[in-house]
C-alpha cells in the first residue's frame, strides 16, 4: 500500500511537470504517459522520497514574507492538510464528547451556597482591606464567577443585585453545593387581604401581637394546616391564617448596604405595630381581588399555547441561581415556576419539589406544550417546559441562560402535567 502511494505521488508530481513543458512546447502530454509513470520502478520511487525527506523544511523567503497574500497563502499550504491529515476517529468522538457535555452542563456547575455563622462580608477586591460592598448570609446563594487573588483563594460572585469578591473557605460548592441545594430554599407567607393580625396561638380569641398589610411578606417557618407560624420580627414568631396568605418559595441572596438598610427600616415598623392599639389598626381580612387575565381560553389546549409563547419572550435571557423574577434571570425550576404563577398556577421552587410534588406523572407519548419534563438519574437535577415538535425551553445554564434544546437531549426522569 505504501508503495502504491508513493506511485500515486509521484505521478501527480511528473503529470503538473509534463503539462507545464507541454504548453510551453505546444506538444500534447496524453493518457498513455501518465500511464507510463507508473511503470516507475519502486526502487526509484522510493529513493525520490528519501531525497525530498531529507530537504530542509521549507520557509519563507524575504520576498515572500513581506507580501501577505504569499505569505497567508503558504501558511494555508502548509497548515491545512496536516489538520486534515490529523483527525482520527479518536478525535472526532472527542469532539462530539464534548459538545454533548457542553449541552447537559449542570446549571449548578458555578454554585455556590454560604456557609457561615452569621453572614460574610462581600468586598470590592479580593482583599480584606477593600471596601465592603454588602453581606451574604449564611445559606445565600451565588454564582461563581472566577477564582482570584494571589492564591487563587477568592471567589468573585454575583448574588441577587451584588457583585464582589469573598473567600472560598465561606462556600459549599461543586457537587456538594448540588446535592445539598435543595436544603436551601426559603419559604415565605405573602398577605393578600388588606390587613391580617399576627397571633400569639392559633385561634382568632389569641392576643395579637401585631399586623401585615396586603402585599408585605414574612419568613414561613411551619405549616400548621389552617394556621402558620412566621418569624414576625427579628426575635418574635407568631401565627398567621393560611386562608389569607400565599406561600412562595425563594432562594436567598447577598443585600447590598442599600438593601440591608431598607430591610432593617422594614423590621422596624413591623416591630412598632405590635405597641400599636388594635381598635386603631383593626384587621381586614377582605381580600383584594387579582387582576383578570386578559384573555378568556376557550380550551387548555389554548391555553397551554399561550403559556409557551409566554416563555418564549424570554429566549436569550440570562441565568441566575435562585433569580425571583424572569424578567431579570432566574434557574431552571424558577423559569417553570414563575410561568406557571403567571397564569395562575402554583408550584413548587425546586426541581426535586416540582418531579415530586406538583401535577401527575405521564407517559411521553402523552406529553403536551406545557408539560414539564424533568432530567436526572436517581434524582431530579433539572427541569424543562415542553414547547412541541420534540423540544423544550429552559434555563439551561449560566453560559447559556434561556435556550431551546431536543426533549431527549438528557436522560428523562419524568414528564409532569400541571395543567390537566
Amino acid at each position: 500500500m505504501k508503495k502504491r502511494i508513493i506511485n500515486v505521488l509521484l505521478v501527480g508530481m511528473m503529470a503538473a511537470f509534463c503539462y507545464h513543458w507541454s504548453e510551453a512546447n505546444l506538444l500534447p502530454v496524453g493518457a498513455a504517459a501518465a500511464e507510463a509513470l507508473l511503470q516507475i520502478p519502486e526502487d526509484t520511487a522510493e529513493a525520490a522520497i528519501k531525497s525530498m525527506e531529507q530537504e530542509p523544511e521549507e520557509t519563507v523567503s524575504e520576498d515572500s514574507a513581506a507580501d501577505p497574500v504569499m505569505q497567508e497563502a503558504a501558511v494555508s499550504e502548509s497548515i491545512a492538510p496536516e489538520a486534515d491529515m490529523s483527525e482520527t476517529p479518536e478525535d472526532a468522538a472527542e469532539e462530539s464528547a464534548a459538545h454533548e457535555n457542553e449541552e447537559t452542563e449542570s446549571e449548578y456547575a458555578n454554585l455556590a451556597i454560604a456557609q457561615v455563622d452569621d453572614y460574610v462580608n462581600v468586598r470590592q477586591e479580593p482583599n480584606t482591606d477593600s471596601a465592603v460592598l454588602g453581606k451574604i448570609y449564611n445559606g445565600a446563594v451565588a454564582q461563581i464567577l472566577e477564582t482570584a487573588g494571589e492564591e487563587q483563594d477568592w471567589f468573585r460572585v454575583i448574588s441577587g443585585s451584588v457583585e464582589g469578591y469573598i473567600k472560598a473557605e465561606f462556600f459549599l460548592y461543586g457537587d456538594a453545593a448540588v446535592e445539598a441545594v435543595d436544603q436551601y430554599v426559603t419559604r415565605y407567607a405573602t398577605v393578600i387581604a388588606d390587613r391580617l393580625n399576627v397571633r400569639q396561638e392559633q385561634s382568632t380569641d389569641s392576643q395579637r401581637i401585631g399586623y401585615i398589610d396586603q402585599g408585605e411578606k414574612v419568613k414561613l417557618l411551619e405549616q400548621l394546616g389552617d394556621w402558620l407560624l412566621v418569624q414576625y420580627t427579628e426575635d418574635k414568631t407568631g401565627y398567621v391564617s393560611a386562608e389569607y396568605v400565599t406561600v412562595s418559595e425563594e432562594f436567598l441572596y447577598a443585600k447590598s448596604i442599600e438593601e440591608e438598610q431598607a430591610e432593617l427600616a422594614a423590621q422596624r415598623e413591623l416591630a412598632a405595630r405590635m405597641t400599636a392599639a388594635e381598635v386603631n389598626t383593626p384587621e381586614n381580612t377582605a381580600v383584594t381581588p387579582l387582576t383578570p387575565p386578559d384573555t378568556t381560553y376557550t380550551s387548555n389546549e389554548e391555553l397551554r399555547r399561550s403559556m409557551v409563547d409566554y416563555a418564549m419572550q424570554y429566549l436569550g435571557y440570562p441565568y441566575v441561581h435562585g433569580g425571583r423574577s424572569l424578567e431579570g434571570g432566574t434557574d431552571c425550576s424558577g423559569f417553570t415556576c414563575y410561568i406557571y404563577a403567571d397564569f395562575g398556577y402554583s408550584i413548587s421552587r425546586t426541581p426535586s419539589g416540582q418531579y415530586a410534588s406538583d401535577g401527575r406523572s405521564i407517559d411521553y407519548s402523552e406529553i403536551q406544550p406545557g408539560d414539564i419534563i424533568c432530567y436526572g438519574k436517581s434524582k431530579c437535577t433539572h427541569v424543562a417546559m415542553y414547547i412541541g415538535d420534540g423540544q423544550v425551553i429552559h434555563e439551561a445554564n449560566s453560559r447559556k441562560g434561556v435556550v431551546i434544546y431536543e426533549a431527549d437531549y438528557d436522560n428523562i426522569l419524568a414528564i409532569k402535567n400541571i395543567i390537566d
